[in-house]
This record gives structure tokens, sequence and C-alpha cells, in this order.
């Protein structure tokens, strides 16, 4: 049997809470989504004012970085060469995306649309800097 860890509620919502406060503090209205492993919904929140696409985009963001295991920027350079892995599935190769690790398995992703690409991974870092 395999033993896999995962984010608690609680880590969720501290996570959250920093990007929050890091979008505030930049001065952004954002959207924020932390997905687990396989791409799925944890957490969506959509500041206020954020743009109407910004949750989708943050959703892309986040699935991105959790199933290609990398961020979702990283993805821009690989299509130069790979530009079949847009078919595979929902791939956004936006930076703002970033996977969240564990003992070196990724165990969900997080996803910032609402700034540039240089904001929307200042507010990601803020999230994972918060589990440290």
């Amino acid at each position: 049997m395999i033993a896999k860890y995962g984010l608690s509620a609680d880590e969720l919502d501290r996570m959250l809470a920093a990007a929050r406060a890091k979008a505030g503090e930049l001065g952004l209205a954002a959207s924020i989504a932390i997905v687990d492993e396989g791409g799925y919904a944890f957490r969506l929140h959509r500041g206020d004012g954020a743009g109407l696409m910004t949750p989708t985009v943050a959703m892309a963001k986040a699935r991105t970085a959790a199933l290609m295991r990398a961020p979702s920027g990283a993805l821009t350079a690989r299509l130069k060469d790979e530009p079949e892995l847009l078919r595979l599935t929902e791939y956004l190769p936006m930076p703002g995306g970033f996977p969240l690790r564990y003992e070196n398995a990724v165990i969900g992703a997080i996803g910032v649309s609402g700034g540039t690409s240089l904001q929307d991974e200042a507010i990601a870092q803020a999230a994972l800097d918060a589990l440290a």
C-alpha cells in the first residue's frame, strides 16, 4: 500500500490568506486557485473587482503546474519543441502557477491571475512561503 501526503484545511486556508495579503499589498484584485495533485480544486478565491476570466485562468495555471509537476510558465519553453503538448489536456503555458511539493512529491499546485506574470508569481510564492 502507498501512503500519500496532502494538505489540511488549515494549511489551505493559510496559503489562501497569505496569497490574498500579497495581492492586497500589490494593490491587485486577483483570483487564486489551489488544487490537488490531479488538478482538482481545493480552494478558489476571486478577489473583489477581479476580472471575469481570472478564476478560470488561475485554475488553469494551477492545473497545469500540478499535472506538469513544474511551474506553469515552464511549459512555454517546451512548446517550441513539443507543440502537441497543448492537445493533451487543458494546459495553460503562462507564468503564475507553481506545484506544491512535500518530500519530493507533488501534492497540489497554486495558480494566480489578475496581475502581470511577475505579480501573479509573487502572489503564488507568498502562498508557498506560508507553508514553510
